[in-house]
């Protein structure tokens, strides 16, 4: 059998590329997407992995600085940053294989995570996985006067979430569709997004009756029942725009007589003092 002759530069060439390939093939795992309030998994693995000193975990947001998660190391074993105490937790922290879990995930939360093995001599070796929070945070509402009819009222509904939210209004009564509605939106600074929508129905169809606010983002959505009061309102200023001209009158004529009557009995006193 013949064998090609294998000199010390392919030797060298071999040894030198399967190393570097070998120490740079970080396997990364776990959850890329994740509901608002459920944890999220990450791990990382260094197959085969020797001369590791250190394991660390951080953390990197838009137009912020790295930060700095969790850490082990032969010295320090496994730490947790202090800021991070309840929030991140190392479920398994070896020179090889490293995992975290991210509790209870907020948007905030959202962010491109480094695992990093420090290997000695040849240096660090990263990975970077980046997960996204997806949901609906909070829906509020509320019912206010139109400012341009007695007749109508507005019903607000806000919803903040990501991706942005959309709201449709419905009701058992009539089609929403029907009716002026005004959207708004403003971007937070925990990256999601907040949308009011403002719709204008009139009280003679909606009073003492429900509207429903639909917020939806992605597959997610949330329903926010709202309460249109009855018009006492609207008869407390009737009454008390009648009500007032006639205490005023009532007053005056009270004032009126007694001013007569204060009269008339002076006139009769000075008559009596005049026949003595």
């Amino acid at each position: 059998m013949w064998l090609p002759k294998l000199n010390e530069s392919h030797s060298g060439f071999s040894s030198c590329h399967c190393f570097t390939a070998y120490l740079s093939d970080i396997v990364g795992r776990g959850d890329t997407d994740v509901v608002l309030g459920q944890d999220a998994s990450l791990s990382c693995t260094l197959p085969f992995a020797s001369g590791v000193k250190h394991v660390t975990w951080q953390r990197v947001r838009t137009h912020e600085h790295v930060q700095t998660l969790a850490t082990f190391s032969e010295q320090f074993q496994d730490n947790v940053d202090e800021e991070y105490v309840g929030k991140v937790t190392l479920t398994l922290a070896t020179f090889n294989s490293t995992s975290i879990k991210i509790k209870n995930t907020t948007f905030e939360d959202e962010a491109c995570y480094i695992c990093s093995f420090k290997v000695y001599p040849s240096g660090p070796k990263r990975k970077t996985m980046c997960l996204t929070v997806k949901g609906i945070s909070e829906m509020t509402a509320e019912v206010n006067p139109s400012p341009t009819s007695d007749s109508d009222v507005v019903v607000s509904c806000s919803a903040t979430g990501k991706p942005t939210p959309t709201i449709q209004w419905k009701s058992p009564e009539t089609a929403m569709n029907f009716f002026r509605s005004n959207n708004f939106t403003n971007l937070n600074e925990d990256s999601s997004t907040t949308i009011t929508s403002n719709i204008t129905i009139p009280l003679s169809q909606f009073h003492g009756k429900y509207v429903e606010c639909l917020a939806q983002s992605d597959s997610m959505e949330k329903r926010f029942q709202i309460y249109v009061p009855k018009d006492d309102n609207k008869e407390n200023v009737t009454l008390r725009k009648y009500i007032i001209p006639m205490l005023v009158v009532v007053i005056f004529s009270i004032v009126i007589i007694a001013f007569y009557l204060h009269t008339k009995l002076n006139d009769k006193n000075q008559k009596s003092t005049c026949t003595a």
